[in-house]
């Protein structure tokens, strides 16, 4: 599960440069940048969610009694 999200994570960058890099070379639409862009943000803010709730639950059995 944490594979797919960081790949997808990897995969909406790849794109969000790529519309970048062909707007700035006068080939690309800059509504698709930022669409592109957009989502290579909500990716982020998703997988970055996802390790701090991992993170929290490895704290908490860390805290958990033997």
């Amino acid at each position: 599960m944490l594979k797919n999200v960081a790949g997808q994570a990897v995969s909406a960058g790849h794109a969000a440069e790529a519309s970048s890099v062909a707007a700035a070379g006068g080939h690309g639409d800059i509504s698709r940048v930022v669409t592109a862009v957009s989502e290579a943000e909500m990716t982020l803010q998703t997988v970055v969610a996802v390790r701090e709730r991992v993170i929290d639950a490895y704290k908490e059995i860390l805290r958990m009694p033997i």
